[in-house]
């Protein structure tokens, strides 16, 4: 088990060439720091502004749990006393799908401003959303597929899981801290069943039996400032070691096409198979 690769200075070619192609997690410590931000986004500062906006509260996986303004979760899981946890987790979605719902648009509108494109990466060449050639998009201002804000008061997990269709995701730490670990995706077979994923902190052996002498990949702390690429098909489970705030989105990127190809011809793939339409991928 080691700590997942940092990197400074890193290009958009270096990137895809480095990482992106050959499917590998990075944490790139020099994208945030400049960003408005980094000094502006509190618990206050999101409960001033946005606090009013009803939200979506989910268990430590992806079970809804609620709708909530965002100033009553804040005040019922943030700052916490003595060794008390919050086990409730706030995952704020941009519109990726055409059902109604507590979408957090609003949210997303109101902190344009405040961070940036991330240096290194694309803006151009994504299978998912789909970009016409030439065209250039950015996660601050378009849409792209679980674009989302999340909340999580310290203690607060999302268990082990690997995102769907393939698509690989950034995950940008503003507030707080996160323990990450990661699983490669050649263990599938060890820490999944029947499309249900192993618990690594409370493992039922007998649903998962070849689930023993397993450790992460990668275990490390993401911390303020850092961005996380999440390749396609790793498993990872986070655990919020402070209350946290993190903005993260999917992607497919052109040279990562073969493996969303193959998972969206699987029929048993049945998963929000609708957002593939809405964000002009394959239906």
């Amino acid at each position: 088990m080691k700590n997942i690769p940092r990197r400074a200075g890193l290009t958009e070619v270096s990137f895809i060439e480095e990482y992106l192609k050959p499917n590998q997690p990075v944490i790139v410590t020099d994208a945030l720091p400049s960003w408005k931000a980094m000094n502006a986004w509190s618990p206050k500062y999101l409960a001033e502004r946005f606090g009013h906006i009803e939200v979506q509260v989910y268990d430590n996986l992806f079970t809804l749990e609620n709708v909530e303004r965002l100033d009553d979760y804040l005040r019922r899981n943030f700052d916490k006393p003595g060794d008390a946890t919050s086990t409730e987790y706030v995952r704020g979605y941009a519109r990726f799908k055409d059902v109604d719902f507590a979408w957090s648009d609003e949210i997303f509108s109101g902190l344009a401003d405040d961070w940036e494109h991330p240096y290194f990466f694309p803006s151009s060449g994504f299978v998912l959303p789909k970009v016409a050639e030439g065209e250039e998009i950015s996660p601050v201002h378009d849409l792209f597929p679980y674009k989302g804000i999340f909340i999580s008061g310290r203690g607060a997990r999302t268990r082990l899981h690997r995102d769907p269709f393939g698509t690989e995701a950034m995950l940008c730490q503003f507030y707080g801290e996160k323990q990450v670990h990661m699983f490669e995706p050649e263990v599938a077979s060890k820490v999944m069943n029947k499309g249900s994923y192993v618990d690594p902190a409370a493992v039922d052996h007998q649903k998962f039996p070849s689930f023993k002498n397993i450790s992460p990949t990668y275990e490390d702390v993401l911390r303020p400032g850092e961005t996380l690429f999440i390749a396609g098909g790793w498993f990872h489970d986070v655990l919020s070691l402070s209350d946290s705030i993190s903005i993260t989105w999917n992607f497919v990127h052109d040279v990562r096409t073969e493996p969303f190809y193959r998972e969206v011809a699987n029929p048993e793939n049945t998963f929000d198979r609708d957002i593939l339409s809405y964000l002009g991928g394959i239906a």
